[in-house]
């Protein structure tokens, strides 16, 4: 069973909106539904679930009702941050389906519309193979290190460097096993699946992103796209 998961329990407070971002409009669609309608249309994806704000459950219900009729997606709150908001979305995984060990969960921002099928059905294929993925683009500025935010520490070299898209992708079984390891102090420094898995020791394999799966983050995003 691969599941796909959409992250989008946050408020995208940079965004400078009173409407949650990924509910803005792109398009003539709230962000969300973009990113929704990629997993819904991937055949390879058998239930979707969604994070998104406990005072936006009933909004989203709504909203996934109106633009995917017939159409069932799985709901819950978010927690208070990314990491509290994916131990909830993994306990509910294990609490509703039947997981086994080929159960793959591919996670992706909500906020990220231009998602492609390629990359869903790498990711997939790459989880399966090692456990747990990233897609990634090389990173093609020159990215400086400073200690003290005022002056530079060290270049480091840029071929060896990449910018972290979604999705990611994961071994239900695996992520659920290092999850139950680390402490909540531990956790609370988790900024993602990966981090989880690279804390723990364990290899994440790279799956090619692409420079137009951008994450809407400020109003001049909107613009652009």
């Amino acid at each position: 069973m691969n599941i796909g998961v959409i992250l989008a329990a946050g408020f995208g407070s940079r965004m400078g909106s009173d409407l949650p971002k990924q509910f803005l409009p792109l398009d003539g669609k709230p962000i969300l539904v973009h990113s929704a309608q990629r997993f819904a249309a991937c055949e390879a994806i058998d239930e979707i679930v969604l994070a998104v704000p406990k005072t936006y459950l009933s909004y989203t219900k709504d909203m996934l009702a109106q633009y995917f009729p017939g159409r069932s997606f799985y709901l819950i709150a978010g927690g208070h941050d990314r990491s509290e908001t994916l131990c909830r979305l993994v306990d509910f995984i294990f609490e509703t389906f039947a997981v086994d060990e080929n159960t793959i969960l591919v996670t992706h921002d909500g906020v990220r519309p231009y998602v492609t099928e390629r990359m869903i059905l790498e990711n997939i294929e790459a989880a399966k193979a090692c456990g747990a993925c990233n897609t990634v683009i090389p990173a093609v500025d020159t990215i400086l290190i400073s200690e003290d935010g005022a002056y530079i520490t060290s270049v480091p070299d840029r071929n060896l460097l990449y910018h972290a898209q979604t999705p990611q992708s994961f071994s239900a079984v695996k992520l659920k096993k290092l999850l139950d390891r680390l402490s909540l102090a531990q956790l609370s420094h988790m900024t993602d699946g990966c981090s989880v898995f690279v804390t723990c020791g364990e290899p994440v394999r790279l799956v090619r992103g692409s420079s137009e799966n951008i994450k809407i983050t400020y109003p001049s995003d909107l613009k652009q796209v």
